[in-house]
């Protein structure tokens, strides 16, 4: 099998959360076919929505992403972005 095919199959079988913050930016990465890392990323957007972030799901390709509001396990890429402030 080549390297390439390996990086592929890795990709196609991971999810990734970006939550961005005012300390920086946390990941959170679940392998799709694990159902604790599953529920692990499933807590972790749960909590995020109740704080009112708006999540994204985007393509890995960086194709434009839409609003989403439950978690999707065979998501590629989940975006977190803060509420925005009032004023």
């Amino acid at each position: 099998m080549d390297t390439q095919t390996t990086t592929e199959t890795k990709k196609n079988s991971t999810g990734e959360m970006s939550i961005m913050g005012a300390e920086g930016d946390t990941k959170v990465i679940w392998d799709k076919a694990n159902p604790d890392e599953v529920d692990n990323a499933r807590e972790t957007f749960d909590r995020f929505k109740k704080k009112k972030y708006l999540a994204f799901s985007v393509k890995a390709d960086g194709e434009k992403g839409q609003q989403i509001s439950e978690f999707s396990p065979d998501a590629e890429r989940i975006i977190f972005c803060p509420p925005l402030a009032p004023g």
